[in-house]
């Protein structure tokens, strides 16, 4: 392992500016690209950890800002983003920045990532978005149009 980091130094050089190694070959070189771990309907990979809740933008959102205020994080940005994005940006007291983005797939479902960077901490990850999740109202077991 201790060749090959030489080795891709001098192809970074040689290959700045141009598109000639794609990023996902660099990062199976340098073995930062690996495979999804999923556990249960959460998905890690790459420091970002991806679920959907069965709840609108507004209660997440609202499940996000109070999920923050449990864990004492500082909301550096809350932000609404076009078609239907929202952008968090949250930060502990060491300054790391953990984003959480929020985007509406349908009236009551939305896709929530928490970011912790490539090199984050996992169960941070998980941790935000547990304590997100418990802000919102349970899902409802009944059907949402009576069979007839």
């Amino acid at each position: 392992m201790r060749r090959i980091w030489p080795i891709c130094a001098i192809i970074l050089i040689i290959c700045s500016g141009c598109e000639l190694i794609p990023l996902a070959t660099l990062g199976t070189v340098l073995d930062i690209a690996g495979t999804a771990a999923s556990t249960g309907t959460e998905v890690y990979q790459a420091g970002k950890l991806d679920t959907a809740f069965m709840a609108d933008r507004d209660k997440c959102r609202a499940a996000v800002l109070l999920a923050a205020n449990d864990l004492k994080l500082r909301v550096v940005r809350d932000r609404d983003q076009c078609k239907g994005k929202w952008d968090f940006q949250l930060q502990d007291d060491f300054e790391s920045k953990i984003e959480v983005t929020l985007q509406r797939r349908t009236e009551e479902m939305c896709r929530c990532r928490v970011d912790v960077g490539l090199f984050g901490s996992r169960p941070t990850a998980e941790l935000i978005m547990h304590r997100i999740e418990t802000h919102l109202p349970a899902p409802s077991t009944m059907p949402v149009h009576p069979a007839s």
